[in-house]
């Protein structure tokens, strides 16, 4: 850079993009080659958008070396708009980001003016994942003062798991390959594993399955409380590790389930897809969706309404970074209160989104996992089988917000709800 202006330099790949996904962060080192201190800046561009520049946090001396770390975790969490509309962006400006970490398009230099000139030289690009140190609390309470009472605590402890509590049959509405079976929801050493793996089998281990699965080669297992456990308002936590293998889809997230509530025939006459629709102040809360081809600290968090047809609406974003403790899970929650949700990773805020529409009907949570989603890659049976593991499901609610339609309901322990 010519003395007395500023200037920046990029380093792209030679074709396409690189894919930055195995890590959330990447470490820069510079040299300088100039006779002058610099104190330069260092971003990781996207076919999405950047990264947050990050600048030297001391000036490099010539001939020394420094280096910059790029964290691809916004400083900034994202906030959706207040009143969504179709076709309008529903982030707010300047919160979260729109880097997308599996289409890096180049790191880029940015260098300050300086009196004499400045010469910079890239040493090294490192794609890194620093284990994240989670909070003491994390997992004991909610990140938010109040009068808290847990009432949901699922350690998975045992060799199966707990029908009373979870449905491990339901329909596949996601893809038209995987089967759901009891064999591939495993609980072991105090974790769920929903395992995804290639074997021929019939959808809920049903031979009379008239489904689109009714008969596939890929299974997998699903786990809901639906009928069984529901709770309006609180907060909803689950410490998760993630699936690499290419294709895959798991997921963690809620639905409505008004069963008899609000409704004067009674449960019994109420099809499940009323009971569980996101219209009339229902809503689909994607609390932790990932599709594998984005790397394991990158998932998508979501808020779906008004149903499914051509009045849905929903907002959120497919850009959310949190890092993984030393064991490879990270944890990730819900905090629901009336006219606010707010989405928290190893319990720091993420994301968060106020307004009249935020659900306010009984839900239940969800952890499946299928192939395919919207932006992954094709599935790569050569790399099964594959396990979505789940260390814990809690949730807390607040003595003030609670309801006497709260909690577990009574069922007759069945793999699916007859509720």
């Amino acid at each position: 850079v010519p003395a007395g202006q500023k200037g920046s330099a990029s380093v792209k790949p030679g074709v396409g993009a690189w894919n930055f996904g195995r890590g959330h962060e990447v470490k820069v080192r510079l040299r300088n080659l100039g006779a002058e201190a610099v104190a330069p800046g260092v971003r990781v561009e996207s076919n999405g958008g950047p990264t947050e520049t990050v600048t030297a946090t001391a000036p490099i001396a010539p001939g020394r070396e420094a280096e910059i770390v790029v964290s691809f975790v916004p400083s900034r969490s994202w906030v959706g708009v207040s009143t969504p509309q179709k076709g309008r962006p529903g982030q707010t400006e300047g919160t979260g980001t729109k880097f997308e970490s599996n289409r890096a398009s180049g790191i880029a230099v940015i260098v300050p003016e300086t009196a004499g000139g400045a010469k910079l030289e890239i040493v090294s690009a490192v794609v890194t994942a620093t284990p994240a140190v989670l909070p003491a609390w994390v997992g004991k309470r909610p990140p938010v003062e109040g009068n808290w009472k847990l009432t949901l605590n699922e350690d998975f402890d045992g060799t199966a798991i707990d029908l009373k509590r979870w449905n491990i049959y339901t329909s596949n509405y996601w893809d038209k390959r995987t089967h759901f079976s009891k064999d591939n929801v495993i609980v072991k050493n105090g974790k769920l594993a929903l395992r995804y793996e290639k074997k021929t089998g019939f959808h809920n281990d049903d031979p009379e399955d008239k489904s689109p699965v009714a008969k596939t080669d890929f299974a997998c297992g699903i786990a809901d409380t639906y009928g069984k456990w529901t709770q309006r308002y609180g907060y909803f936590e689950a410490r998760m590790k993630l699936p690499t293998c290419p294709g895959l889809w798991p997921a963690f997230w809620t639905m409505p389930d008004r069963g008899g509530v609000n409704t004067p025939e009674g449960h019994q006459a109420v099809p499940q897809w009323k009971r569980a629709s996101t219209s009339d102040g229902g809503m689909e809360f994607d609390i932790m969706e990932h599709l594998t081809a984005w790397g394991p600290y990158r998932f998508n968090f979501a808020f779906h309404w008004d149903g499914y047809g051509k009045e849905h609406q929903a907002i959120g974003t497919s850009n959310a970074y949190v890092p993984a403790d030393k064991d490879g899970f990270f944890t990730i929650g819900m905090l629901w209160l009336p006219g606010v949700a707010v989405y928290h990773g190893n319990g720091v805020e993420i994301g968060r989104w106020e307004g009249e529409r935020v659900c306010n009907v009984q839900s239940y949570p969800i952890l499946y996992m299928v192939s395919g989603g919207w932006a992954n890659v094709p599935l790569d049976p050569e790399q099964l089988p594959a396990d979505f593991e789940i260390d814990y499901v809690r949730a807390w609610q607040r003595a003030d917000l609670a309801t006497p339609e709260d909690g577990p309901k009574p069922n007759d322990g069945a793999p699916k709800s007859q509720y």
